[in-house]
């Protein structure tokens, strides 16, 4: 007998939820970065969001696709908010 847990095939253990846990992540560093500091909280959103949004694409799981697509958008909702993300990105002569 082995100690080994039964595995369906075809049934990965990451492929359930995978890149969500990365995409919530990024979802509450990115509302961090909108109401504090967004100089050191959106770049970290956007490092998860990414690493997230690679995951699930690879997994291929719905769910996380879809929490990292909320995480992109509040990462750019900060980035907007953000005079000194603005200006590091020379985009505040546009607004």
């Amino acid at each position: 007998m082995s100690n080994d847990l039964y595995m369906p095939p075809n049934h990965s253990p990451s492929a359930k939820g995978g890149g969500v846990v990365p995409g919530v992540i990024a979802c509450a560093l990115a509302v961090l970065g909108i109401v504090t500091i967004g100089l050191v909280f959106v770049p970290l959103a956007a490092l998860l969001a990414l690493i997230g949004t690679v995951i699930a694409i690879k997994d291929q799981s719905g769910a996380g696709m879809g929490v990292n697509a909320l995480a992109w958008v509040l990462t750019l909702l900060g980035v907007i908010t953000s005079p000194s993300l603005l200006i590091l990105l020379g985009v505040a002569a546009l607004s």
